[in-house]
């Protein structure tokens, strides 16, 4: 594997699983979840509630729309209605037989249609007027600056605008009575003054829908040049406000667009697109009063349904705390102190706390009397016991003593020399068991053996039974390093020490020889290796103390079986004595007891 640290796929998974870690934290408490489960019962109500409020919100915005596609079909069917019925008027006033008559039906038709027309004349090819009627009204003189100018247009009908205000001009071609006559062309022209306000043939199909007024909506057509020329003269309709409108109606028209674009922006909807024969128009619709009533009951709506949730959370919030977790926290300051001082304060009587943590309370309030009372009598029998042990220990102390006191007398009252030597070195034997019992049993408790400490004591234990002669001459050197021992191993270990170290001091150094006996301790994981070597003759050592029939060499044996090791006896400028044997972890490296557990009250 290449590089030092590690890969990007593993700090990102490192990372996501740490995230998952942090996030699932969040939720490791009653609040967190108890609003989880508020959350999950509220959340598919307001999401319901909210796809109501939602549709009642397009409703609206399409309700506009809708009066706008249908006040642009209202001014269509205004234009090509106006439009139908002149044309036809001009082709019954064309089958005239004469000029005269001519006259006569321009005349009826000015009389029939209420002045409607402000112009009804005949023109010849090049736009000469050759016959006017005019309307009655003073405005009408409009109309007749827009004869004198006039040529024939390939349409028959189109927008013709003068002075800002828009009109509908027509032009029907005469019938010629002789193909050398000249063409003449009968020319109707009437103002545009459409007001919004759906015929009866556009309400009958949309039952319900609003009818479209000028104080709902605006109209202008979009002409040639650019300019924008209001539909309504009399209503006095502005511009567009939004102006990114009105050039998308100019550019539609320009590339002749033969299709509806409809177009929302913020309050107000938007239609425009072909309408009649040639022309292009552009209608803006205002919300309604009633429609922002509506809407403004629709936002009422969602707040006090806003108000409604959160005050509902809250409130539930607030009685979780109370009736959840204050009294869940309470029981838990109640375990604590429980933990302190060992009395349990139970609140099974306090009345604002719900029955089930009562019942709960004073279950575990019994609960801790009785582990309060079998703790009680179990510390009586510990007591008891430690008593026991400590008698114990202290009747083995004191009867090692005796023992000793004892073969020291006898050996004593002895005359031959090998059986008082025997006893001495029986009672050597017995005060270092008793000074291992001392140093074992510290106070009440059976402690580990810090060999650091214990071997000086024990070398100088053993010189105080060697003869001065010999303790002058020999050197002990030891090494313990930070050796310790478990109680189990410590007996075996030192009496093999003591036995191998007297054997070199008795029978390894000669009278005037003299020497070093070195004892070393080392710990390998969990192998002990105990090393007792010196520079005495070994031959004669082995065969005074350690030969075949010796008793020394019989204990050492006898112990390193013991405890499952094994011996080796090597003689090469000196003796050497070497046991090996496994050792299992102390219970502390200092010797010392083990701590106590946390939490627990001893």
């Amino acid at each position: 594997m290449t590089g030092d640290g590690p890969q990007p796929g593993w700090r990102s998974y490192r990372f996501l699983v740490s995230f998952l870690i942090g996030i699932a934290g969040l939720f490791d408490s009653v609040r967190s979840r108890m609003v989880i489960v508020i959350m999950g019962s509220v959340l598919p109500v307001a999401a319901l509630g909210s796809v109501v409020i939602w549709q009642d919100y397009i409703r609206l915005n399409e309700a506009g729309i809708q009066r706008g596609k249908l006040a642009f079909s209202e001014l269509e069917k205004y234009l090509d209605g106006e439009t139908f019925r002149t044309v036809a008027m001009l082709q019954q006033i064309g089958q005239a037989a004469d000029d005269s008559s001519l006259r006569n039906l321009l005349l009826l038709a000015q009389a029939a249609s209420k002045g409607r027309y402000c112009l009804l004349a005949v023109i010849d090819g090049k736009g000469g007027l050759q016959d006017v009627l005019t309307g009655s009204d003073s405005a009408d003189g409009n109309c007749l600056d827009i004869a004198r100018s006039m040529t024939p247009a390939k349409q028959s009908a189109r927008l013709w605008v003068y002075g800002g205000h828009p009109y509908l001009k027509i032009v029907q071609e005469l019938p010629a009575a002789d193909s050398d006559d000249e063409k003449r062309f009968l020319v109707a022209i009437q103002p545009i003054g459409w007001e919004p306000g759906l015929s009866d043939e556009a309400s009958s199909s949309h039952d319900g829908m609003e009818k479209a007024s000028s104080k709902s909506l605006s109209a202008w057509f979009v002409m040639d040049d650019k300019s924008l020329v209001s539909v309504c003269p009399q209503c006095a309709w502005m511009a567009p406000i939004d102006m990114t409108v009105s050039q998308a109606a100019i550019e539609a028209r320009h590339r002749a667009e033969q299709r509806r674009i409809v177009e929302r922006r913020a309050s107000r909807s938007y239609v425009y697109g072909p309408v009649g024969q040639a022309d292009f128009a552009l209608i803006e619709v205002r919300r309604l009063p009633e429609e922002k009533r509506a809407l403004f009951l629709l936002f009422g709506w969602i707040a006090m349904v806003a108000v409604l949730l959160l005050t509902g959370l809250v409130g539930i919030m607030v009685a979780g705390q109370k009736l959840v977790i204050e009294p869940l926290n309470q029981l838990t300051r109640d375990v604590e102190s429980w933990l302190k001082k060992g009395k349990f304060e139970s609140v099974a009587d306090s009345s604002c706390m719900p029955r089930e943590f009562r019942k709960l309370s004073g279950a575990f309030g019994t609960a801790t009397w009785r582990l309060a009372h079998r703790e009680a009598e179990l510390e009586a029998a510990l007591e008891h016991q430690k008593r026991l042990v400590a008698e114990i220990h202290h009747r083995v102390k004191n009867n090692l003593q005796i023992v000793g006191s004892l073969l020291s007398l006898q050996a004593n009252r002895v005359s031959d020399s090998d059986t008082r030597a025997a006893l001495l070195v029986a009672r050597n034997r017995v005060r270092i068991l008793s000074m291992l019992q001392r140093h074992l049993y510290v106070g009440d408790e059976l402690a580990d053996l810090r060999m650091a400490e214990f071997l000086p004591i024990l070398i100088q234990q053993i010189q105080q039974t060697t003869p001065d002669d010999v303790r002058s001459r020999v050197t002990i050197e030891e090494e313990a390093g930070n050796v310790v021992l478990p109680p189990d191993l410590a007996t075996p270990v030192v009496l093999i020490i003591s036995e191998a170290l007297q054997n070199a001091l008795h029978y390894g150094f000669p009278t005037s020889r003299t020497g070093t006996v070195r004892v070393s301790l080392a710990r390998k994981e969990n192998i002990l290796t105990l090393m007792v070597e010196d520079d005495s003759e070994s031959t004669a050592a082995l065969q005074a103390g350690l030969d075949e029939g010796g008793l020394g060499l019989q204990l050492v044996r006898g112990f390193a079986r013991q405890i499952g090791g094994t011996l080796r006896i090597e003689e090469q400028d000196g003796l050497r004595v070497i046991v090996t044997c496994p050792v299992k972890q102390a219970r502390r490296e200092d010797g010392g007891k083990e701590p106590p557990i946390p939490g627990m009250r001893r």
